[in-house]
């Protein structure tokens, strides 16, 4: 489809160059024929011969000029072709991204949890072996209701989330959270610093799901044994939420695209970490919603620096 358009944008290119030199050509002609119809012997030949020539060139013009705005036409024409293709192969590469992220995602917790329910109704167990499994159970749940929230979430984030703002002290709402995230993750090295008090209005239910996603982001990416740092600062313009981590980084093409919906670094195919793509399209469109905006810069040697900054 794409060498059809192309194809026709390039015939109609040279149709365009053939039919404006044939135009300009014959009006030159034109011009010929009646100049040598006019009488030299009368006294108006001299302005007859003016204002045919005046007329002339303005319609030699008005051939040039046109050809020059279908040409621009054109030009367009093709760019915005090029973007619509190049948006088209995007979404489509998403798609077959989310689909098969999400067959997977919904599939291994569902496989886990039917695997342990038969061997718990197969086998006899003792009484710590079935607490682990009812635990691996519990774990599995909670990875699957997690995964159907995110979806359920996206979906209302793009019609009808109704936000409520309340006044809240953001570190001790922070240091909640990473303690919660340091119970689900008992080795993860993850430091918060707390400096003073800090007023702001949040949504707490949706702003909770910024700091899960951003933080459950820099454990994905953060390598075998990562190192978080979380600080909580403000000035007299914003205040600012950060998340370090020493992983592989993001390149500057994937941070352009990561707040897109189903986007995920790398391919689908070979990709190891788990995930839909959802979670920082979800912190994105929060934090857009509480007039902020997420900035990621390079934490030098390695890794990545998400700036949450909220404007006061």
């Amino acid at each position: 489809m794409r060498i059809l358009t192309y194809s026709v944008m390039f015939y109609m290119s040279l149709a365009l160059i053939w039919w404006t030199i044939l135009l300009s050509k014959n009006n030159a002609e034109l011009f010929a024929v009646k100049a040598a119809h006019l009488d030299k012997n009368k006294p108006e030949y001299v302005e007859a011969y003016q204002s045919l020539k005046v007329f002339h060139d303005r319609k030699a013009k008005m051939i040039l000029g046109e050809g020059f705005v279908f040409g621009c036409m054109l030009i367009i024409g093709l760019y915005v072709l090029q973007r619509m293709f190049n948006k088209e192969l995007d979404a489509a590469q998403r798609q077959k991204n989310f689909l098969l992220s999400i067959t997977h995602e919904l599939k291994s917790p569902i496989a886990s949890v039917n695997l342990i329910t038969e061997t718990l109704q197969k086998r006899e167990l003792d009484k710590e072996k079935r607490h682990v499994l009812l635990d691996n159970i519990l774990t599995e749940s909670k990875r699957l209701e997690k995964l159907i929230n995110n979806l359920l979430l996206s979906a209302k984030l793009q019609t009808a989330y109704q936000y409520n703002f309340e006044s809240t002290e953001l570190n001790d709402f922070v240091g909640h959270q990473i303690k919660r995230f340091r119970s689900l993750n008992p080795n993860l090295a993850i430091r918060f610093d707390r400096l003073g008090k800090i007023f702001y209005p949040i949504d707490r239910e949706a702003f909770d799901s910024v700091l899960v996603n951003i933080l459950e982001n820099a454990v994905k990416y953060g390598g075998k044994n990562p190192v978080i740092d979380v600080t909580l600062t403000e000035n007299e313009e914003s205040v600012i939420f950060q998340c370090k981590d020493s992983g592989i980084g993001i390149s500057k093409e994937d941070k352009v695209k990561i707040f897109e919906p189903f986007y995920r670094i790398g391919n689908e195919d070979t990709r190891k970490t788990k995930g839909t793509g959802l979670g920082l399209y979800i912190a994105g469109r929060i934090v857009k919603a509480h007039k902020g905006k997420i900035e990621i810069s390079e934490n030098l040697p390695s890794g990545s620096i998400f700036n949450v900054i909220l404007p006061k």
